[in-house]
């Protein structure tokens, strides 16, 4: 029987997936070693082996406390965990990458295009109108926006009007780790419009519950306020966004000097930054031009507050022009 290496089928999108899962779990192990000591590591291996071994549950019990004795005491070196954390940098990267190269296989783009072709293609984009359509333009479907600001600057305010109007659209989840179901959450979904049956709140505190939460049902918009408080690296961000399509929206507190907190990498991976000072939003982003919005309906620009789309980039923080000069071209 004659063979021929063309005969050989091969399913694109499961490699592509596995990789995609290979990448996370990766990233998981690397965060797990530079979080959990290496006593409690040792110890995890140790039971590991006694199981594997078939010697029963003290085979277990005896092989976590020879793993966790034999790595007590044992520090990560700095050099160590700066290599580690290197690592953890460039796997997010990988992952992004391959994220927005099946954002494209999803919408039909694959290959080589005539520039006709790509002229006249219509991608699959959130239909916005009004303010927030002014603000931000037609996103696409699986948009990523970060939103900072320093405290009582109406971040989230703005965060819950914005999830109020994404509900014509979808199901919304707002997850309000700093605020809980408070009176204050109340008052400003009072102030929004009351209550929606397609926008949901949690007060979840946990990386998991978020994880557990988007598997389980289907959101199409989630809000993460804040990254901070939940204290989420950038890796998990970009995990939660492998899990299903979705529109991610985070929350992130600022310095005193008016800079994200946080590692850079958050405003690499997002697509939209939205900067709110003294009760305006200032918008960067790859969907529409510099623009600006009041918070609050009777909200006036303070009197030197930027004016036009090159005051915007002048005047406020420089980790939004970081945001301009990044490459996040499609």
């Amino acid at each position: 029987m004659d063979f021929e290496i063309d005969d050989i089928e091969i399913n694109h999108d499961d490699l592509k997936n596995a990789k995609i899962q290979q990448i996370t779990n990766e990233i998981a192990a690397l965060r797990a070693a530079l979080n959990v000591p290496a006593q409690i590591r040792g110890g995890i291996g140790g039971a590991a082996l006694g199981a594997g071994l078939g010697i029963g549950i003290m085979g277990m019990i005896a092989g976590s406390v020879i793993g966790f004795n034999m790595n007590k005491g044992k520090e990560m070196t700095e050099e160590k965990r700066q290599a580690l954390t290197l690592q953890l940098a460039q796997k997010a990267q990988e992952l992004l990458a391959l994220q927005r190269d099946e954002e494209l296989s999803s919408a039909g783009v694959d290959g080589i295009m005539s520039s006709k072709d790509l002229k006249d293609y219509k991608y699959d984009l959130w239909p916005f109108d009004g303010k927030y359509g002014a603000l931000v333009g037609k996103p696409s479907k699986r948009f990523h926006m970060m939103v900072f600001g320093r405290p009582k600057a109406g971040k989230s305010y703005f965060c819950n009007g914005l999830a109020q109007y994404l509900t014509r659209f979808g199901k919304v989840l707002y997850i309000a780790a700093e605020e809980g179901f408070s009176a204050t959450l109340q008052k400003k979904l009072q102030d929004m419009g009351g209550d929606n049956h397609n926008l949901d709140f949690a007060n979840f505190r946990t990386y998991d519950q978020v994880s557990n939460a988007i598997k389980s049902h289907d959101y199409d918009f989630v809000f993460i306020d804040s990254v901070n408080y939940m204290k989420m690296e950038p890796e998990e961000i970009e995990q939660l966004k492998t899990i299903k399509p979705f529109a991610l929206i985070t929350v992130q507190q600022a310095t005193k000097s008016g800079q994200f907190r946080g590692s850079q990498t958050f405003a690499h991976n997002c697509d939209i930054i939205c900067e709110v000072i003294d009760g305006v939003v200032y918008h960067t982003g790859r969907f529409a031009d510099h623009t600006e919005m009041n918070v609050f309906e009777q909200k006036k620009p303070a009197v030197n507050a930027p004016k036009t789309a090159k005051e915007i980039t002048e005047n406020i923080s420089p980790q939004m022009d970081m945001f301009n000069n990044y490459d996040l071209d499609l």
